[in-house]
């Protein structure tokens, strides 16, 4: 019984999933009030012509309540004005076609019947639904866990707010941005996201931030994919469309992201969501006779799986299949002196930790395919900056870090500039000239000349 208890809520915890369910109720439930709502045409007696028309009478309700927003979010779907609208408009879009098309049988007084009918049907069902959906929350399933940011005061104020007002959020983490500067608190941010897992952050007080930093908390917060909505002050309130939270009994503003989540990087997440499931299945007897030759050649695993600092600091473990000696990483202190690489990046072209069949996968970067795995799970894109080991991170400076305002990739714009024979510098700023210049188009040009240079094989050891 624990076993299905989790398994449900884990299933609850996809947003897509949850509201696809939501949509798909509320529609069937919508659809049955309309049909007890015409049950009396059929008592009635009514003509095969009128009784024809019921598919295309309850898909003209279904698009009405649509158009209503009824199949919205919470807040928005809740309206008992739009529910009466809906429905009465419903009504005088089927009485102008029954006046256009006598042939059907339609009378106002059936008409006006079905639709006060289907409107008291609907709105039990919804009721009904509604209430079914606080009971789940209340047991805690599909609650969305939430992180929420602000000085003593506004956090005491926002939890008792949602301990009054239980619904589909809960509480993950808090995070007091009223001591220390911008970098301690989004540190702690961060920090407290990874650990919690949290799906959704709530600021109190983002008028006493500095534009600056609240601007690079928003960006934080995007690059996570997660959202971010803001308790207005007054004037706010009175100038701003708000979105209503019943869920935790205030009004939010909802931060979108103008110009930054558009239509052309949907494009470039379903580009590599397409790419890796396909690379992943056409690929796999490939891989595997690599995995063999790994496992023969040296002992230890077939993947090496290492941590690496993704987007806004992110770590995250990357895969590879294993080019090096299993101690690979313990001896890397005593090389520390061979480092070849100019920054805190870390290359000695004849590394002698590399075996033989690793300097023939890195020859061919066939070592780095296995991170396919992480451009489907979302942690990487197949374009982007490469992501580097939390080693090289720890050396970096603040001006460097600014290379991860973006999801690392496979491959990226230094990868076909010259790859390893760069200088930590040069890489820094050719991957800012890419974040700065990204288009799809871009993304779409390096993956070509990457290919070319790996036939190449230029830069890679």
């Amino acid at each position: 019984m624990r076993i299905l208890r989790d398994i449900s809520k884990r299933l609850l915890g996809f947003k897509l999933l949850r509201r696809f369910t939501s949509v798909l109720i509320l529609v069937l439930a919508d659809a049955l009030a309309l049909g007890l709502g015409g049950v009396a045409w059929v008592a009635g007696g009514r003509s095969d012509p009128a009784i024809g028309l019921a598919p295309l009478l309850l898909a003209a309700w279904i698009t009405v309540f649509a158009a209503f927003r009824l199949y919205d979010r919470a807040p928005v779907r809740r309206s008992p004005g739009g529910l009466i609208g809906a429905a009465f408009c419903w009504a005088g879009l089927v009485t102008i076609g029954a006046t256009i098309y006598p042939e059907s049988g339609l009378g106002l007084g059936e008409i006006a019947s079905a639709a006060v009918l289907g409107l008291l049907c609907s709105g039990a069902l919804r009721f009904l639904y509604e209430r079914a959906i606080g009971r789940i929350y209340r047991r805690g399933f599909g609650q969305t866990p939430v992180l929420l940011l602000g000085d003593d005061e506004g956090r005491t104020r926002l939890r008792r707010m949602m301990e009054h007002a239980p619904g589909a959020y809960v509480l993950a983490g808090e995070v007091d941005l009223g001591s220390g500067g911008a970098e301690e608190y989004l540190t702690s941010v961060r920090e407290v996201l990874d650990r919690t897992q949290a799906r959704g952050v709530v600021l109190v007080g983002a008028e006493g931030l500095p534009d600056e930093e609240l601007l690079e908390l928003v960006h934080s917060v995007r690059l996570r994919g997660v959202p971010l909505r803001v308790v207005p002050g007054a004037f706010a309130l009175m100038r701003g469309r708000t979105i209503l939270s019943e869920g935790m009994g205030l009004p939010l503003l909802e931060v979108h992201y103008p110009g930054l989540d558009n239509t052309q990087r949907t494009l470039k997440r379903v580009l590599d969501v397409t790419v890796s499931v396909g690379g992943l299945v056409l690929l796999s007897p490939f891989f595997l006779a690599v995995a063999i030759a790994v496992r023969f050649d040296s002992p230890g695993p077939v993947l090496f799986r290492q941590k690496r600092v993704g987007a806004d600091e992110k770590v995250f473990v990357c895969y590879m299949f294993r080019s090096m000696q299993r101690d690979a990483e313990v001896r890397q202190a005593a090389l520390e002196d061979l480092n070849e690489a100019k920054g805190p990046a870390f290359k000695i072209k004849d590394d002698p930790r590399v075996t033989r069949v690793g300097r023939f996968l890195r020859r061919w970067s066939i070592d780095e395919s296995p991170q396919l795995v992480n451009v489907l799970k979302g942690e990487m894109s197949l374009v982007g900056p490469r992501p580097l080991p939390v080693r090289d991170f720890l050396g970096m400076e603040e001006s460097h870090k600014r290379r991860l305002g973006a999801v690392p990739g496979m491959t990226g714009y230094w990868q076909t500039s010259g790859r390893s024979d760069l200088s930590f510098e040069e890489m820094v700023r050719l991957d800012l000239y890419y974040i700065e210049n990204w288009s799809l188009s871009f993304d779409l040009k390096i993956i070509l000349k990457t290919l070319g240079a790996v036939l190449r094989r230029e830069g890679a050891y």
